[in-house]
C-alpha cells in the first residue's frame, strides 16, 4: 500500500544487482575479486531486500495502528517484492557471477511474481480512503529541484505512519533525496565520457553478437518475449537461456570496459559539482531517518 521510490524504467527493475549501497566493494563467494557497485548519493536510496522489508513492515503497523484509531479496519499488506526487485542498480550494472546465476532477472522475476499474487483489491468507502490517504483541506505541496511538485495530505494515516516511523521531516525529506538521486543518474547518463564508455561496451557486445546502443537495449529484447513465453514453459527456459547468455556477455563487457569505474567517476565529479550543503544536509537526514527506523524495527 505505502509506495517507495522505485526503479525508472519498467524493466530495470527486474535487472539482478549487487546487495552493497554506495560505491563499495562487495566480494562474490570463492572470488579474489571485488566490484564496484555504483549508486547516486553513494547508496543513500539503496536497501537490502532485508532492511527493505522491514521498514515496510514497520510503516504497515504504523498504518494499521493509524486507522485503527480512526475506527476504519486496515489489513496490513505484506511485502512481495523480491530481492532482485530492491537491490537492483539504477545504471544497469551487473557482475559476471549474478549475469551467470539470474541473467538480468527477467525470468526469474516473472516466476516469483507468478508464486506471490498481489492481495486482491477491495472497494472503500470515501471515508476509509480520507482516513488512509488525507483530505484535500489538509494537502500540502512539496516543490522539488527541477520544477516538479509533490503533493501530499498531512492528515491522511499513510503520511502520519511515515512521520512516525521515520520522524517530522521524512515526507519532505524523502521526496527530495529521491529526486536528487534521480538527477544525479541522468547527469551521469548525459556526460560525454559516459557516453563514450558507453560506446566501447556496445562495441564489446555487438563482437560477442549482442547489438545493443545501451544498457537498457539489451534487456529490451528479452522483456519483450516474455508475455508470449510465459504462456509455454518450454519456451519460458529458452528464454532464460538467452537471457543468461545475453546478460553474461553484457556483464563481461562492463567489466573488460571497467564501466563501473568511469560510472563512479563521473558521478563523484557530478555530485561534486550538484549537490549544494542544503542538498547533503537532505541526504544525511535522510540517512538518519531510515537507520534509527531500522535500529528501533530490531528491538
Amino acid at each position: 500500500m505505502l509506495s517507495r521510490y522505485r526503479r525508472r524504467l519498467p524493466y530495470l527493475a527486474l535487472i539482478t544487482a549487487l546487495t552493497a549501497a554506495g560505491c563499495s566493494s562487495s566480494e562474490e563467494p570463492g572470488r579474489e575479486t571485488a566490484a564496484l557497485d555504483v549508486r547516486p548519493l553513494s547508496g543513500a536510496t539503496a536497501l537490502s531486500h532485508a532492511d527493505s522489508t522491514r521498514l515496510h513492515d514497520q510503516e504497515e503497523r504504523a498504518v494499521t495502528a493509524c486507522m485503527s484509531a480512526r475506527g476504519q479496519e486496515y489489513a496490513a499488506q505484506p511485502a512481495i517484492a523480491s530481492a532482485r526487485a530492491t537491490e537492483t542498480n539504477p545504471y544497469g550494472l551487473l557482475t559476471p557471477q549474478r549475469a551467470a546465476a539470474d541473467g538480468y532477472g527477467i525470468v526469474g522475476e516473472h516466476l516469483h511474481l507468478r508464486s506471490t499474487p498481489r492481495p486482491a483489491d477491495e472497494p472503500r468507502s470515501k471515508a476509509w480512503q480520507h482516513a488512509l490517504t488525507g483530505t484535500a483541506e489538509h494537502q500540502v505541496t512539496v516543490e522539488l529541484p527541477g520544477g516538479t511538485n509533490l503533493q501530499y495530505s498531512t492528515d491522511g494515516c499513510i503520511t502520519q505512519a511515515h512521520a512516525k516511523v521515520y520522524g517530522p521531516h521524512w515526507n519532505t525529506v524523502e521526496p527530495l533525496t529521491m529526486k536528487l538521486a534521480q538527477t544525479v543518474l541522468a547527469t551521469v547518463e548525459e556526460s560525454p565520457v559516459y557516453r563514450a564508455a558507453i560506446r566501447d561496451w556496445a562495441t564489446c557486445m555487438k563482437k560477442s553478437g549482442n547489438s545493443a546502443a545501451n544498457l537498457q537495449a539489451a534487456r529490451a529484447p528479452l522483456n519483450a518475449r516474455l508475455e508470449a513465453a510465459a504462456e509455454d514453459e518450454k519456451l519460458l527456459r529458452k528464454l532464460g537461456r538467452e537471457e543468461i547468455a545475453t546478460a553474461k556477455a553484457d556483464a563481461q563487457c562492463q567489466e573488460d570496459t571497467g564501466l563501473a569505474k568511469t560510472i563512479a567517476d563521473i558521478q563523484r565529479k557530478v555530485e561534486r559539482k550538484l549537490l549544494t550543503t542544503e542538498d547533503r544536509e537532505a541526504i544525511a537526514q535522510y540517512r538518519q531517518a531510515q537507520e534509527s527506523a531500522l535500529n528501533d524495527a530490531a528491538e
